[in-house]
């Protein structure tokens, strides 16, 4: 494969090659471009800094097709929230003189973190690339998110590529403020000559092709990937007829990397790396259904109060999982409020963009679905259809009740 009409590159700066899209990226520059890949890491050494980047890097590598050429990969160590990345002043110069183009992928990525927590990195690093790029003259591929969207995605619109502040708020959305700052400060370098583009990834899934995921190499797991642990393990779920993004890892990395090496068509253009048809959330439950697990439907209220008032048993103990426990946190903070996710994001730029080329959003079906399913049950993410095991129970409200649980719909 290769990338039609691509600037040429022979030195990138990335972050965050250790992240759920970041490897996967690095993976794919490896295999699709001959440059020297410059990673920026928090490790001591660079021989600690190589293993933990090639750990990740094995993950999406399936078929080993890239240890050829991990020698292309640089570590370079430093600090993405210290001024300069605490690099040398010398080492820091050299990289603003030979980096061709930099993709900033890192990011803190944690949904319940404060916003002074997350601004160091989510904001500050931002502004400190900004300056590197400015120095050096160097284009900026940015890694942002859907979730700029705030809280309109709660409100029945279409945000469009051109658009970032379009008066959505972010009510405790500190993420989501974060990648919105961010964004905001690149635009405004603009006016000081800054070459960029964005995109903003939907729900990173795992590879299209081989289903391949980091679920235990990184700190933070998607919280769908924990949604369909807490599926298979409790047999129960919810209804809803909510949109739910799926975006392959592969095709956001591919498209990224092809934003990039097209600067000259993509400068100051911004990407939403989202599903073109989004999937709703009762087809997603399905589409486990079909693979052989027994998941009974509860009425909605039952479930999430359930989840609220730790109702959820299996094998005798209340039943937690991450899912679980972040819909508790959610319902407790906004207990008020209809979180009924009724946006969508239009994707009318990256279409036109990656027309007639070798990057195209994988049509999400069955066969991606038994994929993504086959690979979490053989990391031991979850259990066979075999060895799905006994179907949790919601204890009823009354603990005076003759009835003590009740199972699905019963």
């Amino acid at each position: 494969m290769s990338y039609q009409g691509k600037t040429s590159v022979n030195n990138i700066f990335m972050t965050g090659a250790t992240g759920v899209m970041g490897a996967r990226l690095l993976l794919e520059m490896l295999r699709t471009t001959d440059a020297m890949v410059y990673c920026l890491s928090r490790a001591k050494s660079a021989a600690d800094a190589a293993e933990r980047i090639n750990a990740l890097v094995d993950v999406y590598d399936t078929v080993q097709d890239s240890k050829d050429q991990r020698w292309r990969i640089v570590p370079v160590l430093g600090n993405l929230i210290e001024p300069q990345f605490g690099l040398a002043e010398d080492v820091y110069q050299e990289l603003t003189e030979s980096t061709d183009i930099v993709y900033h992928c890192a990011a803190n990525v944690s949904l319940i973190a404060s916003f002074k927590k997350l601004k160091p990195t989510n904001v500050d690093a931002v502004a400190t690339m900004v300056e590197f790029c400015l120095c050096g003259q160097i284009p900026l591929i940015f890694v942002s998110s859907f979730s700029v969207i705030g809280d309109d995605l709660y409100h029945d619109v279409t945000m469009l590529e051109t658009e970032l502040d379009r008066g959505q708020n972010f009510p405790d959305l500190n993420y989501e403020r974060s990648k919105f700052e961010a964004e905001t400060l690149i635009h405004n370098a603009s006016e000081r000559g800054l070459n960029w583009a964005i995109v903003r990834p939907g729900n990173i899934w795992g590879d299209s092709q081989t289903g391949a995921y980091p679920l235990f190499e990184t700190k933070v797991k998607g919280i769908y990937y924990e949604i369909i642990k807490t599926l298979v393990e409790t047999g129960l779920t919810y209804t809803s007829e909510e949109n739910f993004d799926i975006s392959p890892v592969d095709y956001v990395s591919q498209a990224t990397l092809f934003v990039g090496l097209n600067i000259h068509q993509t400068n100051h253009q911004t990407y939403h790396l989202t599903s073109r048809a989004p999937i709703t959330y009762n087809q997603l439950v399905q589409g486990v259904r079909n693979k052989g697990y027994r998941i009974d439907e509860v009425p909605s209220e039952d479930y999430f109060s359930a989840i609220k008032d730790t109702r959820i048993m299996r094998d005798g103990k209340v039943y937690r999982s991450m899912f679980t426990d972040f819909a508790g946190m959610l319902m407790n903070e906004f207990e008020d409020l209809d979180l009924t996710e009724k946006g969508r994001w239009d994707t009318s730029a990256i279409t036109g963009l990656l027309a007639g080329t070798f990057v195209q959003y994988p049509d999400f079906d069955q066969t991606i679905m038994n994929r993504y399913l086959d690979y979490c049950e053989q990391r031991g993410w979850i259990n066979s259809v075999a060895s799905q095991g006994p179907q949790a129970e919601i204890l009823s409200q009354d603990d005076d009740d003759d009835e003590d649980y009740f199972i699905g719909q019963r």
